[in-house]
Order: C-alpha cells, then structure tokens, then sequence
C-alpha cells in the first residue's frame, strides 16, 4: 500500500504544506490528519470529486494535524449529505480533545461519526486492518501512530513522534514490513519533540534503509541529509490543476 501525501512538513514550514497522507478505495477517502492547509490541497487537486465518504483518522489534535477539521466535517454533512467518519481506536485518549475542537468549530454530532478501528477489518483489498498504536511526541498531548496490516507487510506512520522504539520493535518482530513512514527533523536539542534524523542513521540497519520514508521534514536540509543517508523522503504534487488522485 503507498500513501499518497498532500503535504510533507512541520508546522513551522508552510512551503511543504501541513504533513498528511491519503489513499482511495471503491470510491471512499482515507486520510491521515487534516492541518490548516489540507481541505484547500483536497479541493485544488479534485481529490473530493466522486468520492462517496471520507474515512479520517486523527494522530493527535496540533492545529497542523486538525486545522481543517471543522471544515471537513461540515463539508462530508452538506455535500456529501453523511457524517464524515472519524476512524478511532477504543478508549482513545485523545477523544476528548477532539470533542473540543468540533464543538468549538461549531460542528454538531450529526456532522460526524466515530468509528471503530476494528468496523474496518478485512473489508478492503488495500489493507486488512488498521491499528492506532500510542507514542510518544509532547508531554501536553496524546499522541498515536498507525499500523495498516497489508497485503505486502506491515505500513507503520509515525504521526508526530520523539520515539524510534516503536520502529525498532518492528523491524525486530520478524513480520514482513513495507514501508515505514517517519516523522523526520534536523533539529537536535534536549526536549525535541520530534525524530532527529541522526537518531535514524544510528538506528535503522541497512537493509531496512529503503522500507523508510521521512515525512513532516522541517527544512529543505532535512530532505536532502535523509536522501543521503539511503532514506526515501516521501513526494508531494501540489500545483493547482494537477490531479494526485491515485485510485486502488
């Protein structure tokens, strides 16, 4: 399964658009968080046109991953005339978060729905399952990665992470892996909240090198020291009437 990306960086670099990934499947959306830049990049790139529902999943609520929140919600109600699914593990920690910041943007509970993660299972050919798995990014927040289990392996997103401990155990389970995508920053001081890519040269082996994509990438610096240390950085294609619609 590839991810397709409507945006690449950190909150605090717009050129690469707020990090969020989707992929299509009989006509439904499944997208990876929503910051402030991602309906306008659904809109530009037809993404939204023939789709019959849209399936978001949500690592945690940074206004660079929920920004667009509100505005999805009302958009899957008044055009799509259904809920927009919010794709949700049990017991969640940050479900009250996000009940927050619907209420706030004055969306109404039949704007939305919550779905289980497990509703999900062996009902699409792209996946057999989805999994929310908690890590570890702010100490004010909680904060989740997702596991897809895949015909081709395991697809593990990092969502915003300080962490490697979850891609170590990975690649150390034995189980076929496909890609690994992971939050990526040059940055490197006491309290970062996110993946210094020296920490990824250390710790990733060799032969896992090409399984992994670098994503939310903090500068242009950043994708080039990854390139060069063997990691893929994941692509955008973001101009203004060029489609990114990859339908599976």
């Amino acid at each position: 399964m590839d991810l397709q990306f409507l945006g690449r960086g950190a909150a605090f670099n717009p050129k690469e658009g707020n990090n969020s990934a989707y992929f299509i499947e009989n006509n439904q959306l499944f997208l990876i968080d929503c910051g402030e830049s991602i309906f306008e990049r659904l809109v530009e790139n037809g993404l939204l046109e023939g789709i019959d529902s849209i399936n978001l999943m949500i690592t945690h609520t940074h206004s660079d991953h929920i920004g667009s929140l509100g505005t999805l919600a009302m958009y899957s109600y008044y055009t799509l005339r259904k809920p927009l699914n919010i794709v949700m593990k049990r017991g969640a920690k940050h479900l009250s978060n996000i009940e927050k910041v619907l209420e706030g943007f004055g969306c109404t509970p039949a704007m939305y729905s919550y779905v289980d993660e497990e509703q999900y299972d062996n009902r699409f050919a792209s996946f057999q399952n989805i999994r929310y798995m908690e890590t570890s990014h702010c100490d004010e927040l909680s904060c989740y990665g997702l596991l897809f289990t895949t015909p081709n392996g395991l697809v593990y997103y990092s969502g915003d992470t300080r962490e490697i401990e979850t891609v170590k155990s990975l690649m150390a389970s034995g189980k076929d892996i496909d890609k690994l995508y992971i939050d990526t920053t040059t940055a490197n001081f006491p309290g970062n909240v996110h993946l210094y890519i020296g920490v990824l040269q250390e710790q990733i082996p060799e032969e896992f090198k090409s399984k992994v994509f670098c994503m939310h990438v903090n500068n242009d610096q950043c994708i080039e020291e990854a390139k060069n240390a063997g990691f893929n950085v994941v692509a955008t294609q973001n101009e203004k009437g060029q489609s990114l619609i990859k339908k599976l």
